[in-house]
């Protein structure tokens, strides 16, 4: 779905959505809850399905260690 760097800037936006709304009241308006939600839900779905590479660091360690 996004790549590392996306998946990164997503999860800070959601801290920093809870957490400005934490501070200034926002997380009272339905709106804003609903804004928090859709970006903590896409952050949640991308770690679902997330596709993993043929090559990984896996293979990288496997390979160095079979000696």
């Amino acid at each position: 779905m996004f790549n590392d760097n996306t998946s990164l800037v997503f999860c800070g936006i959601t801290v920093l959505l809870l957490f400005i709304g934490g501070i200034t009241g926002l997380l009272n308006n339905p709106l804003y809850v609903v804004l928090v939600l859709i970006v903590y839900l896409i952050v949640v779905l991308n770690l679902v399905f997330v596709k993993k590479n043929s090559h990984s660091d896996d293979d990288f360690f496997e390979t160095k260690f079979k000696k």
